[in-house]
């Protein structure tokens, strides 16, 4: 009778023991849980930014379909972008002066805005001697407004169109600058 007793016991100890080994997870589950150093602190999609100048006034509004922060560096990275820069030193003070967008860009801490693919620069406001700005890639300084590129840029103004190299400018003071392989074409309006 005791082998009987020590036989079901023994039987019940190792179901037991299987059931338990089950509800246990498995390890692969548990890294999926555990946050890599290479990625995001926080995702979103369909997120709207403002930021302010220490001064209380909107300095620029940036809009993406997808946004993801990494906290180990800092940058923030948008897929289809939209950003608003704000006139801020002007008397139009609120008012969007010129509205970027690309496929993907790259936010670092220090206000630096890397776009990536069919990069491009509008102006929203009438009468602007520098209406837009397309290129590949390009590189704003979102305090300053300054903008850069080492692609073919192309650039459309008021009366004029260029084609070149080596972009150097500032959106808020309407000045872009090609450097290498520079083709303008003027029009002449017969008044």
């Amino acid at each position: 009778m005791n082998i009987r007793w020590n036989i079901i016991l023994s039987v019940l100890a190792l179901i037991s023991l299987a059931w338990f080994y089950s509800l246990q997870p498995d390890d692969n589950e548990l890294n999926q849980l555990i946050k890599s150093n290479d990625s995001p602190e926080y995702t979103g999609e369909k997120m709207s930014t403002a930021v302010f100048s220490p001064t209380g006034k909107k300095q620029y509004l940036a809009t993406a379909d997808k946004v993801e922060h990494y906290n180990n560096d800092g940058r923030t990275e948008f897929h289809q972008p939209l950003v608003y820069l704000f006139d801020i030193e002007d008397e139009k003070l609120g008012k969007q002066s010129w509205k970027l967008s690309a496929h993907k860009a790259k936010l670092t801490k220090n206000n630096m805005l890397y776009l990536e693919g069919n990069v491009i620069a509008e102006t929203l406001l009438e009468n602007a001697k520098l209406q837009k700005v397309v290129t590949e890639s390009a590189v704003v300084n979102l305090t300053t407004q300054d903008i850069t590129s080492d692609t073919i840029v192309t650039i459309k103004g008021q009366h004029f169109s260029s084609t070149g190299l080596k972009l150097h400018g500032n959106l808020q003071q309407q000045i872009a600058t090609l450097k290498e392989q520079v083709k303008t074409h003027y029009e002449i309006s017969n008044k």
